[in-house]
């Protein structure tokens, strides 16, 4: 088959897990001797076409509107290629990219604008008070004029989990037959236990000698409920630190900052960190630790089961669904419930030690490529082109 995938980022640029997911869905395509394109958004420092991996990618313009101009241009660009040389299908990997276009495309549902504007008790997650109004305007707009008309235009939808697919039924009127789940996969043999010669050197150079590590992988932003575990740092024993992988909202870190209070010493900032060393990182945890109000899917829970790492998360979105009984959960936005989750867990090293074979055997037998390879073919088997 000849495909198109449209996603925001790619690799060397990558502003979210929908990346990942872009990058792992191709890779498995290609491996099945698919030809197949990437649309991109260009970012300084990258090319307006490279081969990489066995596959094309292109990058568009994204304008001053973020995903809204990124749409506009990625429809133009896919609908000129479709004319010179049809794909077979057309897939974009957010269906909020997809707006602009008025061909038969495939879309893969993620998080809705419900979700967003109601993710925080109700509220939409922000940064501040004034955030918060301007997300509310902003969701509501896009719920009604663009997100909404794109759902009943896709040829078929895609879910990466249960939970997201029963957020489009039930608030958006989709019947789950026109939802197909197809869960996200990992590499295992990348994304396994780590010797401990490899994770030595990595606490020496972060100076966690002597320390117990928490780790937070992602983007961090508003959604993800940072605030909610570092406000309970101080109510943890003293020779616990929290590792924090990945980059930041600016105007979200101060609020972070400030939810800390004098337990911000007690954090380790390491920004974005090499694809080869991310087992490391999750070798050295004693827990990885999720705090979300919302998550679509939640990649850095998977490669935590697939490296033996137990998890403390929130069950929010479909992280209960990828956990399941390898790791405890709380409610969102309830610091003391996360604190007495870690607290117990870290005191049980036995307990740690049992969640972490499990997680290694659920990450092996619920998340394969095979498996999720499968299941994407079926989608476009069954569309029809």
């Amino acid at each position: 088959m000849r495909l198109c995938l449209i996603s925001l980022d790619v690799a060397p640029v990558r502003s979210s897990g929908l990346a990942v997911y872009a990058e792992r869905l191709a890779e498995r395509l290609v491996a099945g001797g698919h030809e197949v394109t990437m649309v991109a958004a260009r970012r300084p420092g990258t090319l307006p076409r490279t081969v990489t991996a066995g596959m094309v990618v292109e990058r568009v313009a994204i304008g001053r509107s973020d995903w809204i101009g990124y749409g506009w241009h990625a429809a133009r660009h896919v609908a000129q290629q479709h004319a010179r040389q049809p794909f077979d299908f057309v897939h974009f990997l957010d269906v909020h990219f997809a707006w602009a276009y008025r061909g038969p495309f495939v879309a893969s549902l993620l998080q809705s604008f419900h979700q967003r504007l109601t993710a925080d008790n109700g509220q939409p997650y922000a940064s501040s008070v004034a955030n918060r109004a301007f997300r509310r305007v902003y969701y509501t707009t896009a719920m009604h004029l663009l997100e909404r008309p794109t759902l009943y235009r896709a040829r078929a939808l895609v879910s990466l989990s249960e939970a997201t697919r029963q957020e489009f039924v039930t608030h958006y009127g989709l019947s789950e037959r026109a939802i197909a789940l197809t869960p996200e996969s990992v590499d295992t043999d990348y994304f396994a236990p780590q010797p401990v010669a490899r994770v030595e050197p990595l606490r020496q150079q972060l100076g966690l000698q002597g320390c117990r590590v928490l780790l937070y992988v992602g983007f961090s932003n508003p959604r993800k409920g940072l605030e909610y575990l570092v406000a309970g740092l101080d109510a943890l024993p003293d020779d616990v630190r929290l590792v924090i992988v990945g980059q930041w909202d600016a105007a979200y870190r101060q609020k972070v900052i400030e939810a800390a209070g004098g337990a911000w010493n007690r954090v380790v900032e390491v920004g974005s960190v090499p694809d080869a060393l991310m087992p490391v990182y999750y070798a050295l945890a004693d827990l990885v630790v999720l705090p979300s109000l919302l998550e679509g899917f939640g990649l850095p829970a998977l490669e935590a089961l697939a490296c033996g790492t137990p998890l403390v998360a929130t069950r929010a979105g479909s992280l209960p669904e990828v956990i399941g009984p390898c790791g405890l959960l709380v409610s969102p936005r309830d610091t003391p419930a996360l604190v007495e989750a870690i607290s117990s867990l870290l005191a049980d090293p036995t307990r740690r030690a049992a969640l972490s074979v499990a997680a290694r055997a659920r990450a092996c037998s619920h998340f394969s490529a095979e498996r999720a390879y499968e299941s994407i073919m079926n989608v476009y088997n069954a569309s029809g082109g």
